[in-house]
């Protein structure tokens, strides 16, 4: 090989190092004025190391965390609406009463994660881990969850109307007084799943059949009013302002 093709072989595989240089300096000033003051909607937090941060009640809608490092990280009551997480780290996170509606949390790593009465309403949670998470009374309607691995998941009285659980494996979640109404389940794993007075009206069901179970629920009753999410509410605004400049 001639010394000018070494060369310019050379430059290509030194470039993408070249680039990175600018690119992490930004991060850090971004990641510093997260850490600030909670909020950075829409920045760019590509690949961000935020293990174990304080970022209770943060504003990071419509920001980009792919590949995010959040293990161990307190996001309680974070608007990460339309965030895109995908590929992130979020291990025994705390995301209760978080607002995830629409955010892209493809093959995430949630597992132990807690989303207690979290909105994740029309996410996408395509080949995410969510092994052992917390997702009592969460709002998943309309969620995509198709080969998702939620094993040994709580969701209790959880809302899954209307969600895509094709190929997700539920072995072993509670599903107690869940919303699963007219939600898609074709080969879904339920093995040892808890039924207990879960709702499947016009759900699609691993056996690719549509199940009549629940229908005869009064079909106007808002989730809210499950029994097993009474416990469930939001935090009011003053004690979540007390709680964030503290």
């Amino acid at each position: 090989m001639t010394k000018i093709k070494l060369t310019i072989l050379a430059a290509i595989l030194l470039l993408p190092f070249c680039a990175a240089v600018p690119l992490q300096a930004q991060n850090l000033s971004l990641i510093k004025r997260l850490l600030a003051t909670r909020g950075c909607p829409g920045c760019d937090l590509f690949g961000a190391s935020l293990s174990r941060a304080d970022l209770f009640g943060a504003s990071l809608s419509r920001a980009t965390l792919s590949r995010a490092d959040l293990v161990d990280a307190d996001l309680t009551a974070a608007d990460l609406m339309e965030a895109n997480l995908n590929n992130a780290n979020m291990r025994n996170a705390f995301l209760a009463d978080a607002d995830l509606s629409k955010a892209d949390m493809s093959r995430a790593d949630i597992r132990g994660a807690n989303l207690e009465n979290a909105n994740l309403s029309q996410s996408s949670l395509r080949d995410a881990s969510l092994q052992l998470a917390n997702l009592k009374c969460s709002n998943l309607s309309a969620a995509k969850l198709n080969q998702t691995d939620m094993r040994n998941a709580d969701l209790t009285g959880a809302n899954l109307s209307g969600a895509d659980l094709k190929e997700a494996d539920l072995s072993g979640a509670n599903l107690s007084g869940a919303d699963l109404r007219a939600a898609d389940l074709s080969d879904a794993r339920l093995n040892k799943a808890n039924l207990t007075d879960a709702n499947f009206c016009g759900a699609r069901m691993p056996n690719r059949k549509i199940s009549r179970r629940g229908c005869e629920v009064n079909k106007q009753q808002p989730i809210s009013s499950n029994n097993y999410c009474n416990y469930c509410r939001p935090i009011n605004d003053w004690w979540l302002n007390v709680l964030r400049f503290n």
